[in-house]
């Protein structure tokens, strides 16, 4: 329009010659870009070479972070040969290491050149899942040369080193897993005892070793499991775990297992999630709290603050479940497995002047599996869709069927249509895992492994 004044060109930011804000990011000095850099997925960390010369060098010299985990075939002299690569052309440090393709027994020699490589000297996470191919072979000595620095040590399927070797110090260590691993009980305990800052615990199947003492005030949650089926009798497993003074223990997971360790925990005040509870562990003490073979036998206020609750039953029970929720007056979550679905035992003698707390102010969640239709499945979840009066969610796993027509049938024999909660939502799903809410959803927000 003739007359009018030209607006002020705005500034580009596609770097083609036009005006263009500062680079600010790039004046950083190389090492917090390569910090930066590390957080990125790798295919975005190696595009940052292109963005200017002085990026370039940044990548290579960025925090190591290598996993060998691949979803494509390779075979293990390939894969030997693509990771020795990588460690060769990469000049910064090594951030993580995670090995879980390439078994022990018969690369023990090359793992052992790849840990002792100067460039580990300051790895900040170790995770070692070696494929069990026919026993557990012993891990090479210089995969311990990190313990001064490590803040996360995943390590599954192999025996710790024993002969000449005492337990190393983890001073920096936050997280610790050990699964399918052989080692004493005098090594286990030293390492633990020296690694004070552990937050979060999974020891899964071990064996070497029949009892454990923790004295770890900053631990907030702790996995234990022995076996899921039987016991291994030549080998030695943990029958006594003991915590003395856990302040910030948050989670107690116990694996849905037939054999178990008991369990002993003192001053556990923050304890928000408790379960497996099951028959295979002989005593788990929380406190004062006592159960024994899954009989509540002593009960005190320490477990009010519990709001997340497994059951392991062998069939449904509902009189042993209304034991349990008297226990936990203000559970908001419930999850029930069953291994034999067959038999049933109803309440007993219910009496409603005698109400279950948390059904009537705090249940919101209930998952069931597996559910397969059954009259015990169906009375025993019946029982709490009559009386959660806040329910906002039931989720039934692991049903053989899934379809539109099973489900409405699945309806009308539950009589969801009298439900005490007007807001509950039914769900029913193949698939179902009670790892799920033992080890990936317990621990999801803490564990990094």
């Amino acid at each position: 329009m003739d007359g009018a004044v030209p607006r002020k060109r705005e500034a580009n930011h596609g770097g083609d010659g036009e005006a263009s804000a500062p680079d600010l990011i790039s004046r950083l000095p190389d090492c917090i870009l390569g910090t930066i850099v590390s957080l990125l997925r790798t295919e975005d960390g190696a595009r940052t070479a292109v963005l200017s010369r002085h990026w370039r060098p940044v990548w290579r010299s960025a925090p190591l972070n290598l996993d060998d985990d691949l979803n494509i075939y390779c075979d293990d002299d390939l894969r030997v040969q693509v990771v020795s690569q990588i460690l060769d052309a990469h000049g910064g440090p090594t951030h993580r290491l995670a090995f879980r393709s390439l078994p022990l027994d018969s690369n023990a020699s090359i793992y052992d050149a790849w840990f002792r490589r100067p460039q580990h000297r300051a790895l900040q996470e170790l995770v070692l899942h070696f494929p069990l191919v026919s026993s557990y072979h012993e891990l090479p000595a210089s995969a311990l040369r990190f313990a001064s620095s490590l803040r996360v040590l995943d390590i599954r399927c192999c025996t710790l080193p024993a002969a000449g070797w005492g337990p190393p110090a983890f001073p920096c260590l936050t997280h610790l897993s050990l699964r399918e691993v052989g080692v004493s009980e005098d090594f286990l305990q030293g390492m633990i005892s020296g690694s004070p800052r552990i937050e979060v615990m999974v020891l899964g199947s071990n064996f070497g070793h029949r009892r454990l003492r923790l004295c770890l005030p900053r631990l907030r949650s702790l996995a234990v499991s022995v076996r899921w089926i039987r016991r291994r009798e030549e080998r030695i497993e943990l029958d006594d775990l003991v915590v003395e003074g856990a302040p910030c223990l948050e989670r107690l997971l116990l694996s849905h297992v037939t054999y178990g360790p008991s369990v002993r925990i003192t001053g556990a005040t923050k304890l928000n999630m408790l379960g497996y509870l099951g028959t295979g562990f002989p005593t788990i003490q929380v406190g004062e709290s006592i159960f024994k073979a899954m009989v509540p036998v002593k009960l005190a206020d320490n477990l009010f603050g519990v709001r997340i609750l497994a059951l392991a039953m062998p069939e449904p029970n509902l009189k042993l479940a209304i034991d349990y929720l008297r226990c936990f007056p203000f559970l908001e979550k419930l999850h029930i497995e069953f291994s034999n679905g067959w038999s049933w035992e109803g309440p007993g003698l219910y009496d409603p002047l005698n109400p279950i707390e948390c059904l009537d102010r705090s249940l919101k969640t209930i998952e069931l599996q597996p559910y397969e239709g059954l009259n015990s499945h169906i009375e025993f979840a019946k029982f709490f869709i009559k009386r959660a009066k806040i329910l906002e969610l039931m989720k039934f796993g692991r049903c053989p069927w899934c379809a539109t027509k099973w489900i409405e049938d699945q309806h009308r024999k539950l009589d969801v249509e009298n439900k005490a909660s007007k807001r509950a939502q039914f769900s029913f799903e193949q698939e179902g895992d009670f790892s799920t809410f033992w080890l990936d959803e317990a621990l999801s927000e803490e564990v990094c492994f």
